[in-house]
């Protein structure tokens, strides 16, 4: 999976929670830090993403705090088959 296409899965799944944190999402975004997800948004977009990638990512547990986008984008590379 190219980095193009892990970003645009993402904005995807961040876009089916919040359309308006979408719109001023960018790989250098915090996604909690910069106030675009509250936790409840957080724990509902890591489901919508993993539900349009079809499998469970690994390195988001429940102590995972490194919402920055382009850490999100290196684990989805990661870990895509």
């Amino acid at each position: 999976m190219t980095r193009t296409e892990a970003y645009r899965l993402i904005h995807e799944a961040l876009a089916e929670v919040s359309p308006a944190a979408a719109a001023k999402l960018t790989e250098e975004c915090h996604l909690v830090k910069d106030g675009l997800v509250d936790s409840l948004d957080g724990m509902n977009f890591l489901f919508e993403l993993e539900q349009r990638l079809d499998f469970k990512l690994k390195a988001i547990d429940e102590d995972f705090d490194d919402f920055r986008v382009c850490r999100l984008v290196d684990i989805v590379i990661e870990e895509a088959p």
